[in-house]
Protein backbone atom coordinates (compact mmCIF):
# COMPACT_ATOMS: atom_id res chain seq x y z
CA UNK A 1 0.00 0.00 0.00
CA UNK A 2 1.25 3.48 -0.86
CA UNK A 3 -0.13 6.82 0.25
CA UNK A 4 0.19 10.06 -1.66
CA UNK A 5 -0.42 13.77 -1.41
CA UNK A 6 0.28 15.43 -4.75
CA UNK A 7 -0.48 18.79 -6.35
CA UNK A 8 -3.49 19.11 -8.67
CA UNK A 9 -2.90 21.58 -11.48
CA UNK A 10 -4.89 22.98 -14.39
CA UNK A 11 -2.54 21.30 -16.90
CA UNK A 12 0.09 18.55 -16.92
CA UNK A 13 3.07 20.90 -16.41
CA UNK A 14 4.44 21.54 -12.91
CA UNK A 15 4.26 25.25 -13.77
CA UNK A 16 0.48 25.05 -14.40
CA UNK A 17 -1.84 26.91 -12.03
CA UNK A 18 -2.45 25.05 -8.78
CA UNK A 19 -6.02 23.84 -8.10
CA UNK A 20 -5.41 21.97 -4.86
CA UNK A 21 -4.07 18.55 -3.94
CA UNK A 22 -4.89 14.91 -4.38
CA UNK A 23 -4.70 12.78 -1.25
CA UNK A 24 -5.22 9.06 -0.94
CA UNK A 25 -3.73 5.62 -1.34
CA UNK A 26 -3.39 2.79 -3.79
CA UNK A 27 -2.45 -0.84 -3.52
CA UNK A 28 -1.40 -3.58 -5.87
CA UNK A 29 -4.34 -5.97 -6.19
CA UNK A 30 -3.25 -8.64 -8.65
CA UNK A 31 -0.63 -11.39 -8.69
CA UNK A 32 -0.56 -11.64 -12.49
CA UNK A 33 -0.55 -8.03 -13.79
CA UNK A 34 0.24 -4.53 -12.60
CA UNK A 35 -3.23 -3.56 -11.42
CA UNK A 36 -3.80 -0.91 -8.76
CA UNK A 37 -6.82 -0.12 -6.63
CA UNK A 38 -7.06 3.63 -5.94
CA UNK A 39 -9.00 5.55 -3.31
CA UNK A 40 -8.40 9.28 -3.21
CA UNK A 41 -9.88 12.73 -2.75
CA UNK A 42 -9.25 15.65 -5.07
CA UNK A 43 -9.26 18.63 -2.70
CA UNK A 44 -9.94 21.72 -4.86
CA UNK A 45 -8.97 24.88 -2.97
CA UNK A 46 -8.41 27.39 -5.81
CA UNK A 47 -10.61 28.73 -8.60
CA UNK A 48 -14.33 29.38 -8.93
CA UNK A 49 -15.41 25.95 -7.68
CA UNK A 50 -14.07 24.74 -4.33
CA UNK A 51 -14.67 21.44 -2.57
CA UNK A 52 -13.70 17.79 -2.75
CA UNK A 53 -14.28 15.03 -5.28
CA UNK A 54 -14.02 11.44 -4.03
CA UNK A 55 -12.72 8.90 -6.56
CA UNK A 56 -12.05 5.17 -6.40
CA UNK A 57 -11.56 2.19 -8.64
CA UNK A 58 -9.20 -0.32 -10.20
CA UNK A 59 -6.68 0.65 -12.88
CA UNK A 60 -4.65 -1.63 -15.13
CA UNK A 61 -1.42 0.26 -15.83
CA UNK A 62 -1.20 -1.13 -19.39
CA UNK A 63 -4.55 0.42 -20.40
CA UNK A 64 -4.09 3.68 -22.34
CA UNK A 65 -7.33 5.06 -20.86
CA UNK A 66 -8.55 4.16 -17.39
CA UNK A 67 -11.96 4.76 -15.85
CA UNK A 68 -12.46 5.39 -12.14
CA UNK A 69 -15.72 6.05 -10.32
CA UNK A 70 -16.64 9.40 -8.77
CA UNK A 71 -18.60 8.51 -5.63
CA UNK A 72 -19.25 11.88 -4.02
CA UNK A 73 -18.03 15.31 -3.15
CA UNK A 74 -18.40 18.35 -0.94
CA UNK A 75 -18.74 22.10 -1.48
CA UNK A 76 -19.33 22.93 -5.15
CA UNK A 77 -19.21 19.20 -5.89
CA UNK A 78 -21.76 18.13 -3.25
CA UNK A 79 -23.47 14.90 -4.29
CA UNK A 80 -21.36 14.49 -7.44
CA UNK A 81 -21.36 11.12 -9.19
CA UNK A 82 -19.74 10.15 -12.43
CA UNK A 83 -16.54 9.02 -14.09
CA UNK A 84 -12.92 10.15 -13.81
CA UNK A 85 -11.23 9.31 -17.13
CA UNK A 86 -7.50 8.95 -16.54
CA UNK A 87 -4.55 8.90 -18.96
CA UNK A 88 -0.82 8.71 -18.32
CA UNK A 89 1.02 11.84 -19.50
CA UNK A 90 4.54 10.98 -18.31
CA UNK A 91 6.42 8.72 -15.92
CA UNK A 92 9.83 9.25 -14.37
CA UNK A 93 11.19 5.88 -13.21
CA UNK A 94 13.97 7.47 -11.15
CA UNK A 95 13.27 6.48 -7.53
CA UNK A 96 10.94 7.52 -6.17
CA UNK A 97 8.95 7.15 -9.40
CA UNK A 98 6.81 10.13 -10.37
CA UNK A 99 3.72 9.84 -12.55
CA UNK A 100 2.02 12.72 -14.33
CA UNK A 101 -1.63 11.84 -14.90
CA UNK A 102 -4.43 13.66 -16.66
CA UNK A 103 -8.05 13.43 -15.51
CA UNK A 104 -11.21 14.35 -17.38
CA UNK A 105 -14.23 14.41 -15.09
CA UNK A 106 -17.78 13.69 -16.20
CA UNK A 107 -19.87 14.69 -13.19
CA UNK A 108 -23.60 14.28 -12.60
CA UNK A 109 -25.64 15.79 -9.75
Amino acid sequence: MNTFEDPLTVGPSNSSSLLGKGQGFYLLNSFTEYTLFHIFTANITEGDFKGTIDIFGQMREVDPVRYLTVVGGTGAFLGARGVAINTLVDIDHTPPAKWTLSFELQLYY
